[in-house]
């Protein structure tokens, strides 16, 4: 299976410092798994607006690992619910961030042992 993710960007950020790369690491793993939680319960309600706002949190995230495929997901996800436009698609819109999100954890946790904790 592709990647879903790159270090590149995070590597030049922490400009060889592998202990800031791993404690940003640890971060996103814990704040998109605690926001995929979120964005579950709140696609229940069908409670758009909130999972917009995740979803932009979410985007900026997924651009520090490089991984463009969910940050666009993220992104669409936002702007149709902000333009209140194709609102249909929204909910299966939202599955695929989730889905996808989880495989870009479970990535990250089988590359990186230290993750596997958190």
């Amino acid at each position: 299976m592709q990647k879903l993710y790159s270090l590149k960007k995070l590597d030049e950020i922490g400009q060889g410092d592998q202990e800031f790369v791993k404690g940003m690491l640890v971060t996103f793993v814990e704040n998109v798994t605690a926001s995929i939680g979120q964005i579950k319960s709140l696609r229940m309600n069908e409670n758009w607006v909130n999972i917009a706002e995740i979803a932009h949190k979410l985007a900026s995230n997924f651009a520090y690992l490089d991984s463009k495929i969910l940050q666009e997901i993220a992104d669409n996800i936002e702007k149709s619910v902000l333009n209140e436009k194709d609102l249909t698609g929204i909910a299966d819109k939202t599955d695929k961030l989730c889905n996808d999100a989880i495989l870009l954890v479970e990535q990250l946790k089988n590359d990186f042992e230290f993750l596997r904790t958190v």
